[in-house]
């Protein structure tokens, strides 16, 4: 059975809300992205209600359908029995006429079929001595039991659903007709596509799709006028929509040989009961949803409780009109109809994954730091309902260990003590505007602009390409402003992962989450009270972290984590990005509100290609500093030297020519710094890295491996430019990872 929903790895943001609903533990997670085993899929549609970035896509058919209309096929539709508990704002009547203006000659409801299908359950269970036979009209649960309870296969009725029971009927009628299906079950779209079910359903459109197509056709349903449905010769049984639909429509058994039962943990739950041997009864009329009226593209605003009443008034005004149809058993289509073959097979496909040993699962607990019994917490973060069940899906190469929430805290700790340490230093600025070192017209009007905005009370939003002085600017500007006195705190949000930045701005409270520190922890938002918080690669923030930040902009208050109360906090905003907003905005990848709130005043700090006559300035400033640093004799450029610098592109600003001047500086022994002591690239007037083997000199291996990384490194973020994000991906190592290179090789 083919796997109808698919995964948008760009969207997926590692939350695994769908493996935690996945019953059939059908989401294998592979480099922090979720996808779909298709051998496992019972294709339920859970994970399309719980994926909050909408990374879940359905498979459609609507341009097929569409194409058939425009070529003039008989396009015939049939419509599930839950449709009253959707399209609750028009009447029965009011929908078919919308079916007929999108292009559907013909309108029939599969209750046709479903009445067809209860008096073959009847003929058979009436015959067969057999004990917990499974009824088959849900195709989630005929899935279910083929991929993962194979041993029950047996006692699948087997008979085809009212679906394809009524796309036969129609076919048999109109052989030509393209029927198709329209209903709340994403698993009707992989039904359809086995080999009986070809033959009678052409395609499957969800409630919602049609609802789509109304609104992309002008068409507006309680305007219409009534159309009666294609009426037939059958009863039909429109309660198959709710629960206990199929059991109501069997007249030859005590409710004491049927067991109904609704939902998907119930469903499990019956399924292990009857493999124990504690269930023993004729029929299990089993539904995967809560009832067909809880599909998961039903597109409904109403409760559960409210579709089931709607559904039960519409089938008590059905009862009464039916008393006045006249139904001749005798007709000859009737007979012919009646006696088509409904049979179906089933076909068990179970994917058999290997179960690790013991010591296996140990081995995997303990380096996800679970030594003891009491190490697993059970938390559910990873979206397994125990540690061991992870472990488990570890070994089958399902889940990777760095699902594991607590895990993370216990790899983050060093940083977070990192930080803790720094606290003091952060909370202090180190540079102010004198510091800024340049005479040329760019930086004079972002220095201008900078210290008028220090002034004000706006919050500050600092563009410019890595490497240019961002954080020069964001410290300068606090020590000029009215809260110099107060802390000043700098945050990287590229460098934190979004499981944790929540926690580090907002603070947490004790108990907020496994791990959490007794007492709480104050957030940096917190502790920048009365001062300047700096936010540097704000672009790189989540959507959900960046609907949390305008919030505190807008409201000037935060919550900790697992808190209940708020505090109100006044701070001076001062956030800087490499990426280009108004594009973000665009793609929608960064929210416009926000933009807008950021964007109060904008202070654009130039690349240093596009004020090299600063260079000098900037490389003598360095220079003395390292001098006084390092307490060494001063070294001075020779002309050429500094002409050849000057040259150079500069792809990583001011930040690549620091790393340059103290490389050389440290190199060089002589009093004068020639263009022979600078790197070979730096020579090369196009910036491009030139071979690092020659035949005159083999450098150690040690050293010509670390070159060559650095140089990988480099080029990546000189290709992204500068995102560390999509520069990671690109070297195809963690960020984590890429920030360890960055610190080693001072880029």
């Amino acid at each position: 059975m083919a796997t109808i929903i698919d995964i948008d790895g760009t969207k997926c943001q590692k939350c695994y809300a769908c493996v935690r609903q996945c019953v059939a533990k059908a989401i294998k997670v592979e480099d922090s992205q979720a996808k779909v085993v298709e051998e496992r899929c019972i294709n339920c549609g859970r994970c399309l209600d719980v994926c909050a970035r909408d990374a879940r896509e359905v498979k459609s058919y609507r341009t097929e359908v569409k194409s058939w209309q425009q070529h003039q096929e008989e396009v015939v539709a049939c419509l599930a029995p839950s449709f009253v508990a959707s399209f609750n704002d028009c009447s029965p009547g009011q929908l078919v006429t919308a079916l007929h203006q999108l292009g559907f000659s013909q309108v029939y409801r599969v209750a046709l079929g479903a009445n067809l299908v209860a008096e073959r359950y009847d003929e058979y269970l009436a015959d067969s001595k057999e004990k917990n036979l499974i009824s088959t009209a849900c195709p989630t649960i005929v899935n279910l039991v083929e991929k993962h309870y194979p041993q029950l296969d047996s006692k699948l009725l087997p008979f085809a659903s009212p679906m394809v029971v009524t796309g036969m009927l129609i076919k048999e009628q109109n052989p030509e007709a393209k029927v198709v299906f329209v209903g709340p079950c994403t698993a009707k779209k992989a039904e359809m596509e086995q080999e009986k079910s070809k033959d009678s359903i052409d395609a499957v459109l969800t409630f919602k799709e049609v609802k789509e197509m109304c609104i992309e056709e002008d068409i507006e349903l309680s305007t219409l006028s009534v159309t009666e449905f294609t009426q037939g010769n059958f009863e039909h049984s429109d309660d198959f929509a709710l629960s206990g639909g199929l059991a109501a429509n069997l007249k030859s058994f005590n409710d004491d040989e049927v067991l109904i039962t609704e939902g998907s943990h119930n469903c499990k739950e019956l399924i292990n009961g009857v493999l124990n041997n504690e269930i023993e009864v004729k029929l299990l009329d089993i539904l995967f949803c809560a009832g067909c009226i809880d599909g998961p593209q039903i597109d409904s605003q109403l409760s559960l409780f409210a579709r089931e009443k709607l559904v039960k008034d519409y089938l008590e005004e059905e009862e009464k009109q039916v008393n006045d149809i006249v139904n001749d058993d005798n007709d000859d289509s009737v007979i012919e109809l009646k006696g088509m073959d409904f049979n179906r097979e089933f076909n068990p496909s179970t994917l058999e994954l290997e179960t690790p040993t013991e010591q296996e699962i140990k081995e995997i607990l303990t380096y996800m730091n679970k030594v003891t019994p009491s190490d697993e917490l059970n938390c559910g973060a990873c979206g397994y309902d125990s540690c061991r069940e992870k472990a488990v899906a570890v070994y089958q190469e399902l889940a990777e260990i760095e699902m594991c929430l607590p895990y993370l805290l216990d790899q983050t700790r060093e940083e977070a003590d990192y930080y803790k340490d720094k606290l003091s230093q952060d909370q202090q600025t180190k540079y102010t505007f004198n510091d800024i070192k340049g005479k040329s017209v760019e930086v004079k009007e972002a220095k201008i602009k900078a210290q008028q905005a220090a002034q004000t009370k706006s919050t500050i939003l600092i563009l410019g390409e890595s490497g240019t002085g961002k954080e020069m600017f964001a410290h300068a500007i606090h020590n000029a402003s009215h809260r110099k006195n107060g802390p000043f705190i700098k945050v990287n949000c590229a460098a934190i992962t979004e499981s944790l930045l929540e926690a580090e701005l907002f603070g947490y409270e004790e108990g907020a989450f496994t791990g959490a520190k007794k007492g709480g922890k104050a957030g940096k938002f917190e502790l920048a009270d009365q001062g300047t918080i700096f936010l540097d690669e704000v672009g790189d923030m989540s959507l959900r972290m960046q609907s949390k930040l305008l919030r505190v902009l807008q409201e000037e208050e935060i919550e900790r984590v697992g808190g209940n109360h708020t505090q109100n906090i006044d701070i001076r905003v001062i956030a800087a990005t490499n990426r280009n907003l108004k594009q973000m905005v665009k793609d929608g990848d960064f929210r416009e509100d926000l933009y807008y709130r950021l964007n109060v005043i904008t202070i654009n700090t130039p690349a240093l290609r596009n004020r090299i006559e600063d260079l000098p300035v900037i490389v003598d400033h360095i220079i003395t500093k390292l001098t006084a640093e390092q307490r060494l004799p001063r070294k001075q450029l020779t002309k050429d030297a500094l002409n050849q610098l000057m040259q150079y592109d500069w792809p990583g600003n001011v930040r690549e020519l620091e790393n340059i001047i103290m490389q050389t500086f440290s190199l060089t022994y002589d009093e004068e710094i020639k263009p022979e002591n600078l790197p070979n690239y730096i020579l090369q007037t196009d910036g491009h890295v030139p071979t690092l083997i020659n035949d005159e000199q083999i450098q150690p291996l040690a050293e010509l491996t670390a070159e060559v990384e650095k140089q990988a490194v480099h080029q990546a973020l000189e290709l992204t430019n500068w995102n560390k994000k999509q520069a990671a991906e690109l070297l195809q190592i963690s960020r984590s990872t890429l920030y360890q290179k960055l610190s080693k090789y001072d880029i």
